[in-house]
């Protein structure tokens, strides 16, 4: 038992630090994508829900203390990105066809809930590297949230369906001793 934990809270640090590596180029690079959720998906596809929340919460407040304050802010994202990831995969929505319908869900509940903290915590001005996309459509008349959630909504579309494909990838590269591994954790 105490093995088992061992492996999974190794395994879940590995993954926060993929999310910091992730974020830190996104925002140093000012991409429009943000990459810093690869292993808060590889922990929830792997340890289901929990695992995906925790290490969400751990990238949150490393990336927020060390070089991204605005990740704090975003804690709860991270939170239900890792929440919502695990819970998809549990229920085979990220297999075959339904790997569309996974990404959607995951997609438009974590960028509504980005939306909103961008948009009435920081009037949509972030780290992000789409706050000038979000600026010009708000300068031409467009609804502060309604600017920031379809911006938020395209780019994190292409953030996850990239991640998504990265991270099964990763899983299916797995040696066969480290499924067996995370399958006697659970």
């Amino acid at each position: 038992m105490n093995r088992n934990n061992t492996f999974k809270i190794t395994f879940m640090s590995i993954a926060v630090v993929i999310n910091i590596v992730g974020a830190f180029v996104a925002t140093s690079l000012k991409l429009p994508i943000f990459i810093d959720t690869i292993g808060t998906f590889l922990s929830a596809f792997l340890f289901g829900p929990i695992g995906g929340v925790l290490t969400g919460l751990v990238t949150s407040l490393i990336n927020g203390l060390t070089f991204d304050p605005y990740s704090l802010y975003f804690m709860p994202v991270q939170i239900i990105i890792g929440f919502m990831a695990g819970l998809c995969f549990r229920k085979n929505l990220f297999k075959g066809k339904a790997i569309v319908l996974g990404i959607v869900i995951v997609t438009v509940i974590g960028s509504f809930v980005a939306s909103l903290i961008s948009a009435f915590v920081f009037g949509g001005i972030t780290s992000s590297g789409t706050s000038f996309i979000i600026m010009y459509l708000k300068e031409a008349g467009i609804n502060i949230v309604a600017s920031i959630f379809s911006t938020q909504i395209l780019f994190d579309l292409l953030d996850k369906s990239i991640t998504v494909c990265l991270v099964l990838t990763l899983i299916k590269a797995f040696p066969s001793k480290i499924i067996g591994a995370v399958k006697n954790v659970e």
